[in-house]
């Protein structure tokens, strides 16, 4: 089995999987439904991804922790 990340990188990997899943789901979607011409698809999608994937990394970062705060006041525990 190979060996775990430790716990206390969980918050970090949690909003790089979801940071590029989002940005690369949202920049692909906005990419391809307001391009003149689909030919150029590709590069036009990674060149909005990576602009994208920094910005959404980081705000999951801050904001993830805060919804998660308010999640905690209006949800009840089990």
């Amino acid at each position: 089995m190979p060996k775990k990340i430790a716990y206390r990188y969980r918050t970090l990997l949690f909003a790089f999987i979801m940071s590029a899943s989002t940005a690369m789901i949202v920049s692909g979607i906005i990419i391809f439904t307001h391009a003149k011409s689909h030919a150029h698809f590709i590069a036009q999608w990674l060149g909005a991804f990576i602009t994208a994937w920094p910005i959404v990394f980081v705000a999951i970062l801050i904001i993830a922790p805060q919804v998660n705060k308010l999640l905690n006041l209006i949800v009840e525990n089990r």
